[in-house]
């Protein structure tokens, strides 16, 4: 994992190694849950789903009650407490119990699936839709051909900076706009990230532009648009699922680094890099009760359960923000 960034307060002290030999751990536990356990988490999950009445939300709700259920308390289903192990569910609902819940996660993922949203007509008047905003110059405008090539009938609005392109698509004066992400030389530009999460967009789609001045020497630039709350991030339609990353600036003091890293590995997603990101106000602002540092999280999701990965942010990592899932163009 060359780009783990060891700054981590968690990690101090250790190589890069520890995060892969914790999930080594997580995977060995995996394998200890016995016929059994599966057994009741299949119940419970079943038990879930009659009182919900196969309704999304209540699903969720029911999720989030069993959670807040204190250790010496048996989730409250109707079903589920007749015949299930009470001590499993007990311990499956503290913080230590991770891999029992996402098992369950998933269990409701493979009993309820989720379709993907349809694609349904922009709400955006014709006059926004198409129309990108960015600041104009010579790497700019190969990265605005690049990144609209996908879209159908671009057209390009000039702004004098970076903080009025993002201006244009908040105030809804523009679909999308173009960002720099990262260089070769300086790694990921936080001033941009500030813009992301200052203005709430999300990234739909990447491109990488050699500078000419050394070989592998790149600027990353980034197409982005408004995110929408309650909203799973989604790629540009030509966009390969085989590139598809996914990026999480994770803000939460619980779940921890390592957790949202385990439950990343056990649906599946494959960890690119992760940065640590400088303090600034729009963090102070989603996180006023947190006192460690954000930590952007980039993930390849071929062959991942994004579905599973989903609930488990929703319910257990609420505050952590879901800045983009793109690909390459």
């Amino acid at each position: 994992m060359p780009f783990l960034n060891t700054n981590i307060p968690e990690l101090s002290g250790f190589d890069t190694g520890i995060c892969l030999s914790n999930l080594d751990v997580l995977a060995q536990r995996q394998e200890r849950i016995s016929a059994s356990g599966l057994a009741i988490l299949s119940e419970l999950a079943d038990a879930i789903l009659l009182d919900a009445e196969g309704d999304p939300d209540t699903v969720d709700s029911i999720l989030l009650s069993l959670q807040s259920s204190s250790e010496d308390e048996v989730p409250p289903v109707k079903e589920a407490n007749a015949s299930a192990d009470r001590e499993l569910l007990r311990r499956m609902f503290t913080r230590s119990a991770l891999l029992a819940r996402l098992m369950l996660y998933r269990l409701m993922e493979e009993k309820m699936p989720r379709p993907e949203p349809s694609s349904l007509p922009s709400p955006l008047p014709a006059s926004v839709r198409g129309r990108v905003a960015y600041m104009p110059g010579a790497f700019a405008d190969k990265a605005y051909l690049r990144l609209t090539a996908p879209l159908k009938n671009p057209r390009a609005a000039s702004t004098a900076s970076f903080v009025d392109a993002c201006e244009e698509v908040h105030s809804g004066l523009c679909e999308y706009c173009i960002l720099p992400l990262e260089n070769a030389h300086s790694g990921r530009l936080t001033s941009f990230t500030r813009l992301i999460i200052r203005y709430r967009l999300e990234i739909v789609a990447v491109c990488d532009l050699e500078n000419g001045a050394a070989e592998g020497q790149s600027t990353r630039f980034a197409l982005l648009r408004n995110a929408v709350e309650g909203r799973f991030p989604t790629p540009l339609p030509s966009a390969s699922p085989t590139e598809t990353c996914l990026e999480v600036i994770h803000l939460s003091e619980s779940p921890s680094v390592t957790d949202l890293l385990a439950a990343a590995e056990f649906c599946g997603l494959t960890m690119l890099r992760t940065d640590t990101l400088p303090p600034f106000d729009e963090l102070t602002i989603l996180s006023e009760d947190s006192t460690a540092p954000a930590v952007a999280c980039v993930f390849s999701t071929v062959g991942g359960d994004l579905h599973t990965f989903r609930r488990f942010l929703s319910l257990e990592a609420p505050e952590d923000m879901l800045v983009g899932l793109y690909g390459t163009v």
